[in-house]
């Protein structure tokens, strides 16, 4: 009897270091923290629902942080993450959005690299006893980013999500800043490549911009000097210019 209760006491403390509690931090960000306190996930950006039925171009605002927060840690790094949101509207209408995480091995530059990805978001609305849901394609990689970076994107993301009881799709826009970090504390940060491609892009345009001024710049310059020297040291066309500056105002 002794013993049972001592392995009871030792399966309790083992699971009671795995309750996660989530949170909200200044009205942008929402994760969730284990019971000693550490983020073991954390999700930071602005969210858009675009119905497109009748060919709808009015997006809704999905605030996150407003919502119920629910989720649970990546228990390993073969694990899933997961978070979601739940708005309940003034009319009764339950509104869930859900994001799916998961590690893959990947090939970066011919090397084997794990990775985290966000591979599925889901949107569920629920009213008067009926439902409706949207799920992104299982194959898409929404977010990659190295297992222990965070993702940062300073570009608009969108997600096309379907429903199999639905013609018309939805469409999930993310808008930056865009921070993500699913499996552990943050840490140094994986820019995305479209930001990245951007910035290179603007940093080549800026430094060709700056190189046609010096350019220009010496070249008037050049032609300014060109111009003074011969006046100087070509006396006939010295004294056709004072010749030119003694003649009477018009």
């Amino acid at each position: 009897m002794m013993l049972f209760f001592l392995i009871l006491l030792i399966m309790n403390l083992s699971f009671g270091d795995t309750a996660e509690t989530s949170f909200v931090f200044e009205n942008q960000t929402i994760g969730m923290k284990k019971e000693d306190g550490e983020t073991c996930m954390s999700v930071t950006f602005q969210v858009e629902i675009l119905n497109e039925q009748n060919n709808n171009s009015v997006p809704i605002d999905f605030h996150l942080p407003s919502g119920v927060i629910k989720g649970k840690c990546a228990a390993d790094r073969k694990s899933e993450a997961v978070i979601s949101s739940t708005i309940e509207e003034a009319d009764g209408r339950l509104k869930t959005l859900k994001f799916v995480f998961r590690t893959e091995e990947m090939r970066v530059k011919r090397v084997d690299e794990l990775r985290w990805i966000l591979n599925k978001v889901v949107y569920v609305e629920k009213f008067a006893g009926s439902s409706a849901v949207f799920e992104s394609d299982n194959s898409s990689v929404i977010f990659s980013a190295p297992l222990t970076q965070k993702y940062v994107c300073e570009d608009r993301i969108n997600v096309t999500l379907h429903s199999e009881n639905f013609d018309f799709p939805i469409l999930v826009m993310f808008s930056p800043e865009i921070d993500v970090q699913p499996y552990g504390p943050k840490s140094n940060f994986y820019l995305c490549e479209r930001t990245r491609k951007r910035t290179l892009s603007e940093s080549l345009q800026h430094r060709s911009t700056v190189f046609c001024g010096v350019v220009l710049a010496i070249s008037s310059i050049a032609h300014i000097v060109g111009h003074m020297l011969r006046r100087h040291f070509m006396p006939h066309r010295k004294e056709l210019y004072e010749n030119l500056d003694r003649l009477p105002a018009i």
